[in-house]
């Protein structure tokens, strides 16, 4: 029989409306229930696509007397992630803060009435196993405690934990952070690097694609290599792992190992959106080929699996297939050479570190341990013949591959998510002359404003025809940063004037004395409104918002933005002074809010868009992340009410015309190909 889930539309918590647990949704139903039976609550997070969150429900939820045990002792409730990001970020700093839990999902809490925490943990076994207590022996225990004396000091705890909890906030600052804070934290994230493998040297290892951007603005500014060198490495690295999916395209979440060899293959929207925008900045860099390659890759992967026939994109893919992780993804070598030509296969097996015995429960993940060049001269071949008969094989591969039963695919459409794909896209379409990614990028756009808007509000979560839950901090921050990527894309006021709403909205409904709440209002349910400044696998939304206002205050020149974006600095100064890699995307728009040199470039369209094209290779395709630009046309009404500094940008003798601004003064305008160019290469 279905439980209180069944009426459910988020995905995850459909995987659980049929387990023998009495499952209620986060709901003033539930916390009365419990307050009235005085049951401790047992709070589970989790998401549809999270390995451990299934191995939990086959192991425990999905057992009858382990669900009778917990039904009786316990008001059960379920939270899907991504769908109440608010209610998982507050319990999961809780845990990780002050309950010695490592973190990661499930979090599964145990909570008083009040919904005050005394216990956490993470995955748990059926049984006592490998040094983690069984589930059913969980359950027992807590049972003990709380029908005991015992219980009154439980209670006890919990208040205090959220007592300290509530007391950790920093008082304000009334000084910005100093720039040699960024200096600083460069010389942090190298010393914390892998030298052989890239990234951190940490276990599980994570690809924070925004650390590599933040290092490739200060290798540029500093003309420093050690930085470059570390995201180079990276970046190879990367491609060469398992972690890549080279067949299909698109990148895991995360690997177990050092070499980025053995991923967890769940693949998330927002790591493949951020992860292209990291490659795509090495691209405009160095202009090599191998990086491009990559970018093209990934967002095809989206287009292809990721992307809803209306517009939108999709949130995740599941690691498991048939029960299995990650199955659909590799490889014996008896299935390569049933496929491919026999002189190809052990070429391809050869190049991709496929053996008998495999690397993975006697399958093998597709991995290279040296770069073409190399191999193909070991192999005797041409650098572009050995490319071929990869590519080839590859295709073939990858036909066959489909034919198997794919991972679950959690179709939800997020806000904040699709903000990321939406910017990454509109950023590679025009570096890389792709129109079909601008194509995308503007009708996941426009999916967002007819679905997910009402007015200026905004909502969190589509799904089956239904926009629900309030937008959160960074719904608003990456939508308005891809509205205003698209705006200087060329596709549109009507962006610039959608991303100024927004703005305003923040500002409106979750302004905190310095820097922005999470949330839009109180929450009676949550017994604290956040206000991080903490990165996870996405960056912050305060560092979001701060590097929107900035951008906005370049575009518009309007000081009240730069004002606002002082204010989320000095909030956070205290976090970026004592935990600097924590709020790496802060410090990366604080290097901006530093950069005197950023430049906003004015391009005024005559009639016939002479040079349009010169203009879009020379000014798209080079690395100036701190630079803005606007395009003025003739009668572009919206445009100079937003921007009325623009009123004297004109035509220079009925040409088209470059104005390059820096702070305070502009050069002098320019209109001829040659000086256009000129003034574009000093960006």
């Amino acid at each position: 029989m279905a439980n209180h889930l069944a009426s459910e539309k988020s995905p995850y918590l459909q995987q659980h409306a049929q387990d023998p647990i009495d499952w209620y949704p986060w709901s003033e139903e539930a916390f009365a229930l419990s307050r009235s039976r005085n049951a401790p609550i047992f709070l589970s997070i989790g998401y549809a696509t999270c390995h451990f969150c299934h191995v939990m429900r086959r192991e425990s939820f999905s057992d009858k007397e382990i669900a009778r045990s917990m039904n009786e002792l316990f008001v059960n409730i379920k939270v899907d992630r991504e769908d109440l990001p608010e209610v998982d970020r507050l319990y999961m700093e809780l845990a990780q803060g002050l309950m010695a839990s490592p973190g990661g999902w499930p979090l599964n809490l145990v909570l008083t009435p009040e919904l005050k925490p005394f216990f956490a943990t993470t995955y748990l076994p059926a049984q006592a196993e490998h040094g983690l207590m069984g589930m059913q022996e969980f359950v027992t225990q807590i049972d003990s405690l709380w029908n005991s004396p015992e219980r009154e000091l439980l209670i006890e705890q919990a208040d205090q934990l959220v007592d300290i909890f509530s007391s950790l906030e920093q008082d304000e600052e009334d000084e910005l952070p100093e720039r040699s804070l960024v200096d600083e934290t460069v010389e942090i994230l190298l010393d914390l690097a892998d030298p052989v493998f890239g990234g951190l040297k940490t276990e599980p290892k994570f690809p924070l694609a925004y650390h590599l951007n933040f290092l490739l603005e200060r290798a540029q500014e500093k003309e420093d290599p050690r930085p470059l060198f570390y995201v180079e490495l990276t970046l190879k690295m990367l491609k060469f792992g398992g972690i890549f999916d080279r067949l299909g395209g698109g990148f895991s979440r995360y690997c177990v190992d050092l070499a980025w060899h053995i991923p967890h293959f769940e693949k998330m929207l927002y790591d493949n959106a951020l992860i292209s925008s990291a490659y795509l900045a090495a691209w405009q860099w160095t202009k090599k080929e191998v990086y491009a390659r990559v970018v093209r890759k990934t967002l095809d992967y989206l287009l292809c699996d990721m992307a809803d026939k209306e517009g939108s994109f999709y949130s995740a893919e599941d690691a498991d297939s048939e029960g299995v992780e990650g199955l659909f993804y590799t490889w014996t070598e008896e299935e390569i050479r049933e496929v491919l030509e026999p002189a190809d296969a052990e070429l391809f097996c050869q190049f991709y570190d496929v053996t008998k015995e495999g690397n993975c429960e006697g399958r093998s993940i597709l991995h290279q341990l040296i770069d073409q060049e190399a191999f193909a001269e070991e192999n005797g071949l041409e650098e572009a013949d050995l490319e071929e008969i990869l590519e080839e094989a590859g295709a073939t591969l990858l036909k066959e591959r489909n034919k198997r039963t794919r991972p679950f695919k959690d179709q939800k459409i997020l806000t904040s998510w699709n903000g990321l794909v939406i910017d990454a896209l509109a950023r590679a379409s025009k570096a890389l002359k792709e129109p079909r990614y601008m194509e995308k990028a503007l009708s996941a756009a426009r999916f967002i404003k007819e679905n997910l808007m009402c007015g200026a509000r905004l909502f969190h979560r589509y799904y089956e025809n239904e926009a629900r839950f309030e937008a959160n901090l960074d719904d608003y921050a990456f939508l308005i940063r891809a509205l205003l990527t698209l705006f200087e894309s060329d596709q549109g006021t009507e962006f610039l004037d959608c991303a100024l709403e927004l703005t305003e909205c923040v500002e409106d409904q979750f302004k905190a004395p310095k820097g922005a709440f999470y949330s839009s209002r109180e929450e009676e349910s949550l017994f604290r409104r956040r206000m991080s400044f903490y990165d996870g696998a996405e960056p912050s939304g305060n560092g979001v918002h701060a590097e929107n206002l900035l951008r906005l205050y370049q575009i518009t020149q309007k000081r009240h933005y730069l004002y606002q974006a002082e204010d989320i600095f000095k909030a956070a100064a205290f976090v970026m002074d004592e935990m600097p890699t924590s709020a790496l995307y802060l410090m990366r728009v604080l290097n901006r809010y530093y950069d005197k040199r950023a430049v906003l470039v004015v391009v005024v369209l005559d009639k016939e868009e002479s040079l349009k094209g010169l203009i879009e290779k020379a000014y798209y395709t080079q690395f100036a992340p701190h630079a803005a630009i606007v395009w003025k046309r003739e009668g572009d009404l919206l445009l100079t009410k937003h921007l009325p500094f623009l009123e004297d940008k004109i035509l220079l003798n009925g040409k088209t015309t470059l104005y390059v601004c820096r702070q305070d003064h502009c050069l002098a305008p320019v209109s001829q190909e040659e000086e256009v160019m000129q003034q574009l290469r000093n960006l």
